[in-house]
């Protein structure tokens, strides 16, 4: 009597929900991977001398007032050093200006 037609909602739901996790997922990627600076960082290229420190070498080029503490953690970001790392003899750091 009644015929059972097929919804096209019904197969278009499946493609709704792959394409919200796509759009989840991919979204911070994307935003993630913009850098976005307010001005262009230039770096003093410093050769590391027997005995030197990150603490001493960001204390000889801070400016005098500048948190020193807050400068060799961005430091040690910046060149990828954990508190485990030792510096080495003729190693080139990168220091913000």
């Amino acid at each position: 009597m009644f015929q059972r037609h097929s919804s096209s909602r019904t197969t278009l739901i499946p493609l709704i929900q792959f394409l919200s996790l796509v759009v989840v997922f991919a979204l911070p990627v994307v935003w993630g991977a913009r850098v976005y600076t307010s001005t262009q960082v230039s770096y003093a290229h410093v050769k590391v001398a027997p005995g030197d420190t990150v603490w001493g070498l960001v204390a000889r080029s801070a400016a005098p007032g500048s948190d020193v503490a807050e400068s060799a953690y961005r430091v040690a970001q910046i060149n990828h050093l954990s508190p485990k790392s030792k510096l080495h003899a003729g190693q080139v750091l990168l220091i913000p200006r």
